[in-house]
């Protein structure tokens, strides 16, 4: 039983890694586009540029990319984490993934305190109850005993 919790526990943090590769993809998409780009209050980046000017529509939209790009290179090194350490059971990789993510995504959801929004924090809070479910249904591998090595009698 133990070991179909602990698949369960790598297989869900692996497809929360592959849905944040592919949701960054899309983000950059959307920002190399310039299709309408939801901003805050239902305002486009495209509103913004006749608003204001075209340079700051560009500059939304470059912050965007860098945003997406940052968030698919962290996916893509949690996959390469998942796959690899986290599955052979070592407890650093178990560490890792919830400092990374789950610190990340705390910052982000200082956002309600700091900038007086809850707009980005629903995106933050999914992601840190999906990695939280997914650390505690590896946690009993993690930190589990250690198996005892068969005695052998001479």
């Amino acid at each position: 039983m133990k070991s179909h919790v602990f698949t369960a526990s790598w297989v869900l943090l692996l497809v929360l890694a592959i849905a944040v590769a592919l949701l960054s993809l899309n983000s950059a998409r959307v920002a190399f586009s310039g299709n309408a780009d939801p901003l805050a209050s239902g305002v486009t980046v495209e509103q913004v540029g006749v608003r204001l000017s075209p340079e700051v529509a560009t500059a939304i939209r470059a912050r965007r990319v860098t945003a997406a790009t940052w968030a698919l290179g962290y996916a893509l090194l949690m996959v390469c984490l998942v796959l690899v350490p986290y599955r052979r059971g070592e407890r650093w990789a178990w560490w890792a993934l919830l400092l990374s993510l789950g610190v990340s995504q705390l910052v982000s959801i200082v956002r309600i305190l700091a900038l007086e929004t809850v707009q980005g924090t629903g995106a933050s809070t999914i992601l840190l109850v999906i990695l939280g479910l997914g650390l505690l249904l590896g946690a009993p591998r993690m930190f589990g005993r250690p198996k005892e090595p068969p005695v052998t009698v001479h």
